[in-house]
């Protein structure tokens, strides 16, 4: 479904906000910036990644970059045809870990208002669109506080957060996000089972000249 020429979209579900989070320091990657690695079409990650998040229902997405990367940001202007359904926010304390963007996540989903947060990581280019809307749909229709893709029988990324748990996720601090959260919440947390070769992050030089050789597939 194509976007209309604002960048919404129709069927897009009202109140819901996605971060992707993109303001890490790619320390495992060496010189290479692992957002910037090209597939085997020379599609950069992080483009890969934005494309499946704009494709959802969220009504809009939010990019969460470092302050030192302009080439990050240069990224998003691959992608016009989105309008003002795409912005970016520079996390002026990412030094501080995980939880600085998350937190710069939960406050623009506040300031939307936003009823729930879908959150990306963008070293995650595999996970389909399909995956996150049934993430969202399934959110939205049980109003669970959480539901998130099963990984080894556990709660993994992506995640739909309730604004319910907005306060909780200001909480974090240091280099982690919600799964302290996720665990005191139990079996609250829904689970929607997704193949694990979808749910595979890109954070190592190995897992990068992977990356350079996979293909998109259509649509």
């Amino acid at each position: 479904m194509p976007p209309a020429q604002d960048g919404t979209r129709a069927g897009t579900l009202a109140g819901t906000l996605a971060i992707v989070l993109a303001a890490g320091q790619s320390s495992r990657t060496g010189a290479q910036h692992k957002l910037l690695a090209p597939d085997a079409t020379g599609c950069p990650m992080l483009v890969r990644t934005l494309r499946n998040t704009l494709r959802s229902a969220a009504a809009h997405v939010l990019v969460l970059l470092p302050p030192n990367r302009a080439e990050l940001a240069e990224l998003t202007h691959a992608l016009p045809e989105y309008g003002t359904r795409l912005s970016t926010h520079c996390v002026m304390d990412a030094a501080d870990g995980l939880s600085a963007s998350l937190r710069a996540g939960v406050r623009a989903a506040q300031a939307m208002p936003a009823t729930s947060l879908l959150v990306c990581l963008g070293d995650m280019p595999l996970v389909p669109t399909h995956l996150l809307n049934a993430l969202l749909y399934e959110q939205h229709t049980t109003q669970a506080p959480v539901v998130a893709a099963q990984r080894h029988n556990k709660p993994g990324n992506p995640v739909v957060w309730s604004s319910t748990e907005f306060a909780a996720l200001l909480g974090v601090t240091g280099d982690q996000g919600g799964r302290a959260i996720l665990r005191a919440l139990g079996p609250a947390v829904r689970l929607l089972p997704a193949p694990a070769t979808l749910l595979e992050d890109f954070d190592t030089p190995d897992r990068l000249d992977q990356f350079a050789r996979m293909v998109p597939p259509p649509g």
